[in-house]
């Protein structure tokens, strides 16, 4: 009698997920919060986030607001920079202008 073969279907298809792991809670309100501005060295970042901040403060009165440049936008922010950053804010904005 000769052997039986089987085979494994695969299904590639995949259900829509979003990656919470590691997300801050959002706060109820962004008043009385330190605002993070940070950056990169793409054209219109910095006018970017300026006018988000812009839109922003309208509504909320910030204790106050950090800006900082992590430099060159092809490449992740070195860990001690961002940590320095996190230690400066309690909101942080992040912009890519082009």
């Amino acid at each position: 009698m000769p052997k039986e073969k089987s085979f494994r279907v695969l299904d590639p298809t995949a259900s829509a997920s979003i990656a919470t792991d590691g997300m801050a809670e959002r706060p109820e309100s962004l008043a009385g919060m330190r605002i993070g501005l940070l950056r990169n060295d793409k054209l219109n970042s910095e006018p970017l986030l300026d006018a988000i901040y812009d839109v922003l403060a309208e509504r909320f009165e910030f204790a106050s607001a950090y800006r900082a440049n992590k430099g060159d936008a092809s490449r992740p922010a070195d860990h001690e920079f961002l940590f320095d950053f996190s230690n400066e804010v309690d909101v942080a904005l992040l912009g890519n202008g082009d």
